[in-house]
């Protein structure tokens, strides 16, 4: 499977000088379920590059497999100035799946590193916590990984290695990810710099408020009963007397 964060980015960025804006929002549910939603969007620079020669976004950046996996991918919307974005969005079940849904954008390779989320139910509350990493220091183009383009190319006697370091810079300079966590109880902002690498290490706690209520209301009579015994205790000593 193709990974969108970069295949958008290396489809626009064939000439230096573009701009490539990338969200990726993870919302969880109380449940341990979520969403994971990706908004790219290209500068006017960017849309004419992959647009060279003739062709167009729609054709140029193949989302097919994504939908495949099951996927929700909108149309590309044009701006005024000449850019456009693209939205995505998937569903995860349980905590267990978020690490499979970043794997299907990001790949072994991508900026998007060892995403997981764990959810823990205590007795009065429900720990949330995301581990993993944003790393924008080794963007390649997976040039090199595709067999299939690599054997093109030599036949051709391109430097694969060449085109590969070049597109890197490119990426690097011109690629910008924003990774929004949305947890029950708090929400964390991590934007990477170019060429850097930064956790996406967070944690939250949901208080359950009815266990909490129940507790509480338990407390309460519980104690209301005891003053009523020691009540009734203290009036039968005194008739006794």
């Amino acid at each position: 499977m193709r990974r969108i964060i970069l295949a958008v980015a290396v489809c626009a960025l064939v000439l230096a000088g573009c701009k490539v804006d990338t969200t990726l929002t993870i919302d969880v549910h109380d449940d341990g379920g979520g969403t994971v939603r990706v908004r790219v969007a290209l500068d006017a620079q960017a849309v004419q590059n992959a647009e060279a020669g003739g062709g167009k976004l729609e054709d140029r950046v193949r989302l097919g497999d994504l939908q495949a996996a099951g996927w929700t991918v909108s149309p590309w919307r044009r701006s005024k100035d000449g850019g456009a974005t693209l939205t995505l969005r998937k569903e995860f079940a349980n905590a267990s799946r978020l690490a499979g849904v970043v794997a299907e954008l990001s790949g072994d390779s991508g900026p998007l590193r060892g995403v997981t989320l764990t959810r823990d139910r205590r007795f009065l509350s429900t720990d949330f916590r995301v581990r993993g990493s944003a790393d924008l220091s080794q963007l390649t183009a997976g040039i090199a990984a595709d067999p299939d383009v690599v054997a093109q190319l030599t036949g051709q006697r391109v430097d694969v290695t060449r085109i590969e370091q070049q597109l890197a810079q490119q990426i690097s300079d011109s690629f910008h990810l924003r990774v929004r966590l949305v947890l029950p109880g708090g929400t964390k902002v991590v934007e990477p710099r170019p060429g850097k690498k930064v956790s996406l290490a967070t944690s939250t706690y949901q208080l359950d408020t009815t266990r909490v209520a129940l507790l509480v209301a338990a407390v309460v009579l519980g104690g209301a009963g005891i003053v009523i015994f020691v009540r009734g205790e203290s009036r039968r000593r005194r008739r006794r007397a």
